[in-house]
Parts: structure tokens; sequence; C-alpha cells
């Protein structure tokens, strides 16, 4: 005789309640859970969009695009050309999307990129303003930095007192260290042609001072020491034309 199929119907009834629980919850909680999940990791927003529909169906809202976090945004291309065309068209296209839907990092990055490469420096600056007007640390930095290279003398000064800010406390001077190797990545992986950036040092301090670290001269600020201490290096200028000196240093 046949043996009849034995059917789990607590599991079945648990599946039923699990489904019917999530989607009795209104579109704007569910985009705001997967725009959580998204703004921690890029990787656990891929996780929520492949573990059911409804997060799938909700996963492309704009909202969720604007906080997503792009640290582990995959950037290698694969070793067959047609393949990495195609996988650097996919990633050009999720980039443009995020940018659109107002993501921080996406437009800091076009901003820089577009600039840099001698894009539409115009326009690369209105992608990294957007961006530090979300409070975007790496953009307000970079835009200081222009201003200083490039900007007239009272942009210039507002520019070297910013960056001064930036570095008036350690928890400041560590964020901006993480700012510096973000920007290094960015410029290392572009052809560099504004002229306007290449060849030029422009003094901030008159009176060149020199920091003083530990009974030790050192050219570079760290911002990697667990001991950092900048209380004897208070010169505004003298700070900045440190950050200049390396944003050049880093240029071809």
């Amino acid at each position: 005789m046949m043996k009849r199929r034995r059917i789990n119907y607590n599991k079945k009834l648990k599946n039923n309640v699990l489904n019917s629980s999530i989607t009795s919850l209104p579109n704007e909680l569910l985009s705001e859970v997967v725009a959580r999940v998204a703004s921690s990791s890029f990787m656990d927003y891929i996780n929520a969009k492949l573990s059911c529909k409804i997060f799938n169906g909700v996963s492309d809202d704009r909202y969720v695009y604007r906080h997503i976090s792009l640290e582990e945004f995959p950037t290698g291309g694969s070793s067959w050309k047609r393949d990495n065309e195609e996988r650097e068209n996919k990633l050009s296209l999720f980039m443009r999307t995020c940018g659109e839907c107002g993501n921080a990092e996406a437009l800091y990055q076009k901003g820089v990129v577009d600039f840099f490469r001698k894009e539409r420096p115009e326009y690369a600056m209105k992608y990294l303003v957007k961006a530090a007007e979300t409070g975007h640390l790496g953009a307000q930095y970079i835009i200081s930095l222009i201003q200083v290279i490039m900007g007239d003398e009272e942009l210039k000064q507002k520019a070297i007192a910013s960056i001064g800010t930036m570095k008036a406390t350690k928890p400041l001077r560590r964020a901006l260290g993480e700012c510096r190797k973000n920007l290094a990545h960015i410029l290392r992986s572009i052809w560099v042609l504004n002229p306007m950036v290449l060849g030029q040092n422009p003094p901030c301090c008159s009176l060149h001072y020199k920091r003083s670290y530990k009974n030790k001269w050192r050219q570079w600020p760290s911002f990697d020491d667990e001991d950092d201490d900048d209380a004897d290096f208070c010169c505004y200028a003298c700070s900045c034309d440190e950050e200049v000196a390396h944003l050049l240093n880093i240029l071809p």
C-alpha cells in the first residue's frame, strides 16, 4: 500500500502567518526596514533583496537607494572583456541611480571623478555641494581643498578655517583620515587630467611652521596613531598646507 504523505500543518500555518504579517505592513515601513539594512552594508542590502519577494519589491525604492552604503560596493572587473564591459555598465547604472536618488556617497564619488578628470568641473562641483549639504565630510573636505587651490582670497581664507575646524579634535582627525584614504583610493584609480590642480602648491602659511610630534619632526600628521595629540599644532594655515601637499602628492 502507498504511504500517505504526511503534511506538516504546523509548518504550513507558520509560513502563512509570517507571510501575512509582512504583507500587512505598509510599504513605507518596509522601505524603512530595507533602507536601514542597506545603510549598514551593501552586502546586507543584497541579502535582504534576495530574501523574499516583498523585500525585493521595495528594494528599488528611491528612499532605499538614497541610504545604501557604498563602502562594500564592488569595483573590480572580470578577466573577460565582454563580461567586464557588461559589469561596468551595470555598476555605472547602479551608481547613477543612487546619485539621482540623492545618495551622498554616490554624489561625492561622481563629483570627485568628474572634477579631476576635467569632465565638466562646474557640474562636478554641484555634485560635491549636494553631497556636502547632506553632511558628507569627504565632500566638505575636498570642496575646501579645491577652494584653497583655486578660489579667490575670501574663499581661500574660509576654506583654511574649515579644514582647521575639521582637525580640531582627535575624533574629527580620525574621521578626516578616513576621508583622505577614500580620496586617495579614488584618485589613484582614474586619470587625473584637470590642469587647474596639477602642479600647483600655493602656500597658506607665510611663516612655514613645522609640527612637533613626540619630540620628532614630521612632515605629515598621522591619523592612525592611538596617542595622537595635535595640541601643539594650532596654526590653521600650516595645517591646511599639509592637506594640500598631501592631495598634490597623490596626484600623478
